[in-house]
């Protein structure tokens, strides 16, 4: 998002935060001379700032080289931003953009007790629409969702839930062999896409993507549904292009900045 400038800037506001800034950017302790000429301060206004941010736990001092690093009280705000925002609410406003952008249905969903849980979703203008509900449940091994989920959790626990559920063919082209759908969820992985080709529904395809938190892990899936007589190859090339950009709108919207912890 492009930052705006504020129409009445407060000078020593802009200092400071440019010393956090630089100290986030720097990734290292650095001594004050250091972040005066990088910043174009004058000492004397560069230890004020800090002294005063030492004082409220915004930057810690290394007692023996006398050089600044961020402080604790930066993580127990980061941390206060991250309870505070809710999935559902922050994804809400991307499924309704995609929806204007494909005009099939979107779905937003989570792992839950061996399951897709649909925690969200926006339904198409057309005629013909999926037959889904928030809070409606659905199989891991045939949706594009469940893929996605199943792929990207450790292996101890694909393993776990793939031991306990059974793998019960819903059309003809459910994938029903573990070792199969070990093979598929490969796949995903490589491709950060799941499919499903009619597997959950008869005249049904669905395309999904991960959603990534703060930490990089994959915490919910999105997709696109749409009766098969409206997709075709690069109709369906259009929704993937689509659904990828949103899911990495909404996992940047949650902390995720490209990098996996």
């Amino acid at each position: 998002m492009k930052k705006v400038k504020p129409n009445y800037p407060i000078k020593v506001l802009d200092k400071t935060f440019s010393i956090l800034d630089i100290l986030l950017q720097h990734g290292s302790t650095m001594h004050m001379t250091e972040i005066s000429e990088r910043l174009g301060l004058y000492p004397s206004t560069t230890h004020r700032i800090l002294d005063t941010l030492k004082y409220w736990g915004y930057v810690e001092q290394d007692p023996h080289t006398q050089k600044y690093r961020l402080g604790l009280k930066l993580i127990e705000l980061g941390m206060a931003k991250l309870h505070q925002i809710d999935l559902v609410r922050e994804a809400t406003p991307h499924l309704k953009e995609l929806v204007n952008q494909c005009n099939e249905t979107v779905h937003l969903g989570v792992l839950d007790a061996g399951e897709v849980l649909y925690l969200a979703k926006e339904e198409s203008s057309q005629t013909i629409r999926m037959i889904s509900y928030v809070g409606k449940r659905a199989p891991l091994h045939c949706t594009a969702l469940g893929k996605v989920l199943l792929a990207y959790m450790s292996e101890e626990e694909r393993k776990k839930i793939l031991e306990e559920k059974e793998l019960p063919r819903l059309t003809e082209k459910t994938i029903t062999d573990k070792g199969e759908l070990e093979k598929e969820l490969n796949k995903v992985r490589e491709q950060e896409f799941a499919l499903d080709r009619e597997e959950n529904e008869k005249n049904v395809r669905c395309i999904a993507a991960p959603i990534r938190n703060h930490q990089g892990r994959v915490i919910a899936a999105l997709s696109i549904s749409s009766p098969i007589f409206r997709i075709d190859k690069n109709v369906q090339n259009n929704l993937k292009e689509a659904l990828l950009k949103t899911s990495e709108k909404i996992s940047k919207r949650l902390g995720y900045n490209g990098q996996l912890s």
